[in-house]
């Protein structure tokens, strides 16, 4: 947070971009909320310009940042006639870069706009992306202010488009004077590799980050702090069982947090069997609401990936003992499997000949219910 907020303050001040950012991690770490962070204090500030939009698996990206930035512009019209002036030019380059990208779509700034002929028109997408967002900082320059453009799990965008972003940043970024624009991408703990798939340099072009699980301490902070704050005090076996229940997972310890906190039955006080109800409570909202539903998605073929992944209790498994646990002969069998669940968000690749869930705690999931391999 306080590295962002320094990259923030410096492009205000200079008025120049800086190095675009991603944040990886497993689901349900907070990677989404971190990311509204930063949107919500950019569009707090009367010095920034934020569109926050995640990407969806078979859409374009592209299409989806026209409508964002046809709808900030729009915005920032109403703040009257100098914003309007200082904007036209960028507004009929977004018309230019909406026709090839959404030529469907319709754009309305309650005025005629024309395209701006030669600009965010080639047909290129790395090129037209780079000529809009430079059109849209320059006028944004002009307003004092600067763009936060935040894509999130911005793994599940096209080949194409990551490419054509990833070339658009860079070239931006290499300007003697680059233009005051601060991208950030939350996405899995697979979107770097995603990323330099889609172009090489990628590896070299970001600012990776990435959201770990809680250490114990980090989470005894944060199951006790709130309790704290509002006069009530943990036990200490009581906090000791919460956070082993937890295991460093954020999303469990906020559900564990709210339902230790009403199942307790002294006011000023969390007792071990308070943590004991309120645990139980946490985990069957959890498992019904997270894990549950993966594993309903799942076919009986990825079922069988997933039985046999459970059996490494968190750790990486290996592509070759998934292939032993599930009876097939060659690795290539599991290849469809694989995809789809890759596909899907349920697990990822962290290295060559090996995949993880993208959950925490997927793998205790399958072993309470009895899925046996």
């Amino acid at each position: 947070m306080s590295v962002v907020d320094s990259v923030m303050r410096d492009i205000v001040g200079s008025g120049e971009g800086d190095r675009p950012i991603v944040v990886s991690g497993l689901r349900g770490v907070g990677k989404t909320v971190l990311l509204n962070e930063f949107v919500r204090r950019a569009r707090e500030s009367r010095r920034w310009v934020a569109i926050k939009l995640e990407a969806v698996n078979g859409r374009s990206l592209a299409s989806q940042l026209a409508q964002a930035l046809h709808t900030e512009m729009r915005k920032q019209m109403s703040l009257g006639d100098v914003a309007v002036a200082k904007l036209r030019r960028a507004a009929s380059a977004l018309r230019s870069f909406q026709l090839k990208v959404d030529p469907t779509g319709t754009y309305s700034f309650g005025f005629d706009v024309q395209p701006l002929a030669g600009v965010a028109d080639s047909g290129q997408l790395e090129v037209d992306l780079r000529e809009l967002l430079e059109e849209l900082a320059a006028a944004l320059r002009e307003l004092d202010t600067a763009l936060l453009l935040a894509i999130d799990e911005l793994q599940e965008a096209p080949a194409a488009d990551l490419n054509a972003l990833n070339v658009a940043l860079h070239d931006i970024g290499q300007d003697a004077h680059p233009a005051p624009i601060l991208f950030i991408g939350t996405g899995l703990p697979s979107l770097p590799a995603v990323l330099a798939d889609a172009t090489s340099y990628a590896e070299r072009l970001y600012d990776y980050r990435a959201l770990d699980l809680l250490t114990d301490s980090e989470t005894r902070v944060a199951l006790s702090a709130p309790t704290g704050d509002r006069g009530v005090s943990w036990d200490v076996a009581a906090l000791d069982e919460a956070v082993a229940s937890v295991s460093g997972y954020p999303y469990f310890a906020q559900a564990c947090g709210k339902h230790v906190w009403a199942s307790r039955a002294v006011a000023d006080r969390i007792s071990a069997e308070d943590a004991r109800i309120g645990i139980e409570l946490a985990r069957d909202e959890v498992d019904r609401g997270l894990y549950q539903s993966r594993w309903e998605r799942a076919t009986p073929a990825q079922r069988e990936v997933m039985k046999a992944m459970a059996l490494d209790a968190g750790r990486p498994s290996s592509i070759q003992d998934l292939v032993a646990r599930t009876g097939k002969k060659r690795t290539s069998d599991l290849s469809v499997s694989r995809r789809e669940l890759i596909r899907n968000g349920h697990v990822y690749a962290p290295d060559r000949g090996y995949l993880s869930f993208t959950v925490p705690g997927m793998d205790d999931y399958i072993e309470r219910r009895g899925f046996d391999i």
